[in-house]
């Protein structure tokens, strides 16, 4: 059995629990946008304190679809990017974790295993993992009915350079593909974003956001969550925060004096266990 805790209380996972499969929907079925590769094979492996699991070398994108069996008729999807600097994903604590954790709560998820850029060639890195997001966001969209997803309650959450995947997902006007197929006449914007101690928002020593962000009042609510002791300096979050103030976009940004960075739902800081708690009661207000 596999046990973690949020909030006040505990969850734990049976082994029959663990072994629920889950629909695995493969991003570009004729190939990535340009006959974009990278030349050494994805792997998967534990980090470096064997805690949790990563995958490094992606090439072939999939979305691993977490339907929840006590969502209510309306419930939001959230489509979840795992951190790891564009070098690697945490595909576990930040990926399927998180997933399960929505499902006990009755919303939906999806867990993205996004392309990871070849750190030379590919400039900006977040290129080939923004085509992903799309495609990913109308996918959820296109099997909608299928999977009992509401389409126009499908957000996006990320972590660390998630994160950052996220915020570009929900700034970027206009799709950064060809079409490929018909999934690609739907939205490919998210209705909500989710930033859990995101990386890169900010110029460095500013408040100042990157040039591939571009808040405006198009840009979809938005949630953040972030220690004040993260070596990834909080001024992101707070120049995300305001730029959506001034655009008068809805922003609830959550800062704790201690955690770090990297913890998903394995913090024990008692105020920061309650993250996904706060989450889902915000989630729960968009609704109404």
């Amino acid at each position: 059995m596999f046990c973690l805790a949020f909030g006040l209380s505990l969850w734990c996972m049976s082994s029959s629990q663990q072994q629920v499969t889950h629909p695995l929907l493969t991003l570009w079925p004729t190939g990535n946008p340009g006959g974009w590769t990278r030349t050494d094979q994805e792997s998967q492996e534990k980090s470096a304190d064997s805690d949790f699991l990563i995958v490094k070398s992606v090439s072939k994108p999939t979305l691993e679809v977490f339907r929840s069996k006590s969502a209510k008729p309306g419930a939001p999807t959230v489509l979840i990017c795992p951190g790891g600097g564009y070098f690697i994903e945490a595909i576990e604590h930040e990926g399927w974790e998180i997933a399960t954790r929505l499902n006990l709560a009755g919303i939906h998820a999806a867990v993205l295993k996004y392309r990871l850029p070849n750190r030379e060639q590919d400039k900006p890195l977040h290129k080939v993992v923004l085509q992903d997001t799309q495609r990913a966001l109308r996918l959820l969209r296109s099997h909608a009915t299928e999977y009992g997803l509401t389409p126009n309650r499908i957000g996006i959450m990320g972590f660390s350079a998630g994160g950052h995947a996220a915020a570009v997902t929900s700034t970027t006007e206009g799709a950064t593909y060809l079409d490929v197929d018909s999934t690609d006449k739907l939205d490919y914007r998210p209705d909500f974003t989710v930033l859990i101690y995101p990386a890169y928002l900010n110029r460095p020593d500013t408040l100042d956001l990157v040039p591939e962000l571009s808040v405006t009042s198009h840009t979809p609510s938005a949630f953040i969550v972030q220690a004040m002791d993260d070596p990834i300096p909080i001024e992101g979050s707070l120049a995300y925060t305001h730029a959506c103030h001034v655009a008068k976009v809805p922003v609830e940004l959550h800062l704790f004096p201690h955690g770090g960075h990297g913890y998903g739902l394995r913090t024990h800081e008692p105020g920061l266990q309650t993250w996904p708690d706060l989450l889902i009661a915000w989630l729960d207000r968009l609704s109404k």
